[in-house]
């Protein structure tokens, strides 16, 4: 501040003695020049001032800046050493593993800890020969990975550039969250479908029970399983319970399913039971949804099977080895009828539609629905193109251009369609729920109000907020449920007989001749389409098949081999005709073998497609099989197509497919000993096989023991000693019997003014005299009167010692006087 303050004091002396006494240049003499000297040393003695003062000010700040970077290289000395004695400590006494890896991913160098995780020195060693998951993922360049090592679990942090894996044990935080996991909420909504109905012919007593029945099964099950169950009405009840609790039950395949079905079979019923489960960590509220679309989805699929929706998993289904069961009721069908009526006035015009590859069934119920709006209006059309028609479909057209023309001006192309929509164009898709297989995508997409009429199980993709959606599984075809529709819509509505002829085929077809799914209601419609003149010989010749198709279809079958001893399969490599017609007829024919319950005909439908046709009886659910392959349909009949594969790609998918239903079928399965009576399962010392996990809950619940050798042992060696002590016991029930049989004894009861007994003969009296009369005592409860006692006289009583050993003795009833 004081070199400040001189320098200023410098400048402002310079400043005014330039001022005070300035220079005159007009003249010059000696004096000018003296002048001239004392102003120029003047200002050059202040300048020097003023440089050094600014000088000094310099080599201060420099001294300062030197002064502090002294002590911070001190202090960087300092910190370095700390710094590499923490690196030292990280590297060899930290919990955290450090591998170095070459570019061929060999194990160069690894700290102490590394070590102890893996239990070997690995220097040198492959990873993949350590670890072969670790090494997949770290080839694959994946940076977080998760590993279990023996028995636990680190997260594993991999810096390609450093060729560095960083070991981290999460195993406790693993547990934590696998233990939350385990708890999360799992909410189930059951109907026990179609039970008012089955229930409906019977007594009120035997309503009674056999309600008391099912609930008493289902009760019984969610107990066993630790979870709560409340009912809502006798045919709807809320299950709760948790993540763990619902894996058991996945292990178990939803037995409860086949316990319900095994009531229904022994009392002649047609209740089957179907459960929407969800286990979302969510709010209730939320949760409540997805149980409730859970549930919906299992009732559209035809019901007797479980969806369950877990969170960040692929819903799983199970059960659905029945066909859905048909409906008595026709009262939905009218109210659908109305419905779809409704939507039809208030259109501006009707689009109907089928699926790609439109088979007889698509055909048919749309020549059905076409009729339908014919009664209602006349500007409908049907989408038809010939191309994406099979063959069976592409003669029916040429017929109908053929022999009646009439009805051809209502088929429009795609292109044409799209001309003829607008916003208030209503479209009607028929038999199928999938967007994926609509005759034409842009039409669908077009479409702003959209109805859906298909008897297919539901799938997992369908369409987005249709403002008519009419599905029933229970129904053979598409063409029985729009034909259904019609004495609701329009009794007079005029069907030729070539139409009702076209539409019967449909249901042949899909009903392999009125084989599968056909129930009641299938015959109705059938009878409702002879009454307009179909004609099932003539619908026959429609389907008949070309010799070349038959030999073809022969040769194939040759080709078929059985997987699994269940399960026919056939590879077609080479066809005269490839098509999903074909692929249809081969999986019908293999169905036919005896021992098979399942058949599959893949072949190549396209130079970038492979289809596969799939056939089952019930007990093979045929539709869960194509839905793992992006397919779906029926629970005994679906399909899959499959885009950029072949045919030898499609078999090893069906292959690990069935081969993972068969390990489910076998492999989880458990032998106990049962420590006292389970439901539905087995009495005490039975030894009884179930699914893992409920074995596993019995045994934690001390309700059975693991069928060990030495407890299968055991359980020998007292049911050897047992057989003994109730041999030894029968020895002395055959000798009391010997003592008491046809030994009579006096009981004496008063007698009324009217004759009568003055109160009643009791099992206590008559045991008492005996002992007084024997000296034998007799068990009251095991003495039985074959007839009633209401007079004097001598009556016979049966002495029920064991179930196989019965005496007989005499009572005679005599007047107790006075």
């Amino acid at each position: 501040m004081k070199k400040i303050l001189v320098m200023f004091i410098i400048v402002v002396g310079l400043v005014l003695m330039a001022v005070l006494y300035p220079l005159d240049w007009s003249s010059y003499n000696n004096e000018k020049l003296v002048q001239i000297i004392i102003y120029l040393a003047a200002f050059a003695v202040g300048l020097a001032a003023i440089t050094a003062i600014i000088l000094s000010y310099v080599s201060n700040a420099q001294r300062k800046k030197i002064k502090w970077l002294e002590t911070k290289l001190e202090v960087w000395n300092n910190t370095s050493y700390h710094v590499k004695k923490a690196g030292d400590v990280a590297f060899n006494e930290l919990p955290v593993g450090i591998v170095l890896c070459d570019d061929q991913l060999e194990i160069k160098w690894a700290n102490q800890y590394a070590k102890q995780i893996f239990q070997s020195k690995l220097m040198e060693r492959p990873l993949q020969s350590i670890h072969t998951e670790l090494y997949n993922q770290v080839k694959d360049n994946v940076n977080n990975i998760m590993v279990t090592i023996y028995d636990k679990t680190y997260d594993v942090m991999y810096r390609k550039e450093d060729s560095l894996l960083y070991f981290f044990d999460v195993t406790e935080r693993e547990k934590i969250k696998n233990k939350y996991k385990e708890r999360t909420t799992a909410l189930g909504i059951i109907y026990l479908d179609n039970m008012e109905q089955s229930l409906a012919e019977l007594d009120v007593q035997q309503r009674s029970e056999l309600r008391g029945r099912y609930l008493g099964e289902i009760s019984d099950w969610i107990t066993n399983a630790g979870g709560y169950l409340k009912s809502y009405s006798d045919e709807r009840s809320i299950i709760v319970l948790d993540y763990g609790q619902l894996q058991n039950m996945i292990k178990s395949r939803f037995d409860i399913l086949n316990r319900i079905r095994e009531i229904s079979e022994e009392n002649e019923l047609r209740v089957t039971a179907s459960m929407g489960i969800a286990c979302w960590d969510v709010k209730y509220e939320e949760l409540g949804t997805y149980a409730q679309n859970a549930i919906e989805l299992a009732e559209k699929r035809g019901g007797d099977q479980v969806v369950v929706n877990i969170q960040d998993e692929k819903i799983q289904y199970f059960g659905a080895k029945t066909n859905a069961l048909e409906k008595s009721s026709k009262v939905l069908v009218r109210v659908m009828a109305q419905t779809l009526a409704e939507h039809i006035e208030k259109a501006g015009n009707i689009i109907i539609m089928g699926h790609t590859n439109t088979d007889t069934d698509s055909y048919g119920g749309a020549l059905v629905l076409l009729k339908i709006c014919q009664s209602i209006r006349n500007d409908v059309r049907v989408v038809i193109d010939r191309s994406k028609c099979d063959k069976t479909v592409q003669k029916l057209l040429d017929l109908t251009a053929k022999e009646h023309v009439a009805l051809t001006k209502y088929f429009v192309t795609p292109k044409e369609a799209l001309d003829l929509m607008d916003d208030n164009t209503l479209l009607i898709v028929v038999d199928t729920q999938s967007p994926k297989i609509v005759m034409n995508a842009d039409v669908l997409k077009k479409a702003k109000k959209l109805a859906v009429i298909d008897h297919h199980r539901r799938g997992e993709v369908t369409y987005e907020d249709p403002i008519f959606n009419y599905v029933e599984p229970y129904a053979s075809s598409s063409t029985e449920l729009v034909t259904e529709m019609i004495p609701f819509i329009n009794r007079k509505i005029e069907i030729s007989a070539f139409e009702a002829t076209l539409m019967l085929a449909g249901i042949i077809v899909d009903t392999n001749n009125f084989t599968f799914r056909t129930g009641s209601r299938t015959f109705d419609v059938a009878s409702q389409l002879k009454e307009y003149g179909a004609d099932m010989i003539k619908a026959k010749t429609f389907l008949r098949e070309a010799i070349e198709r038959r030999k073809e279809i022969a040769e194939i079958e040759t080709q078929a081999e059985i997987l699994f001893e269940k399960y026919a399969v056939v590879r077609i490599k080479e066809a005269q005709t490839m098509d999903r017609v074909l692929l249809a007829q081969v999986a019908d024919r293999l169905l036919e073998i005896d021992g098979v319950s399942a058949s599959f005909a893949i072949g190549q439908l396209e130079e970038n497609l492979v289809g596969i046709s799939a056939r089952s009886y019930e007990g093979v659910n045929v539709q869960i099989i194509m839905e793992e392959m992006g397919g779906g349909g029926h629970l005994n009949a679906s399909a899959a197509q499959l885009q950029n594969a072949s045919v030898d790609d499609a078999y090893k998918q069906l292959y690990s497919i069935l081969e993972k239903e068969e390990l489910q079928e076998g492999e989880e399965s458990m032998k106990i000993i049962l420590k006292e009576e389970v439901k539905g399962k087995g009495k005490k010392d039975d030894v009884v096989e179930v699914a893992d996990g409920y074995a596993n809950f019995l045994i934690g619940q001390g309700k059975a023991i693991a069928a060990t050798a030495d407890n299968l042992k055991k359980l020998k060696e007292d049911k050897e000693k047992e057989a003994e002590e109730a041999a030894h016991q029968l020895q002395v029930l055959n000798k009391l019997k010997d003592e008491i049989n046809n030994k009579p004894v006096n009981v004496y009861i008063k007698i009324g003014d009217d004759g009568k007994l003055f109160g009643s003969v009791t099992t206590k009296q008559i045991a008492e005299e005996f002992e007084k009369a024997y000296g034998i005592h007799i068990d009251k409860r095991k003495i039985e009167f074959q007839t009633d006692i209401n007079s004097l006289g001598i009556y016979e009583a049966e002495v029920k010692l064991h179930k196989d050993i019965e005496a007989k003795i005499e009572v005679h009833v005599v007047e107790k006087k006075d």
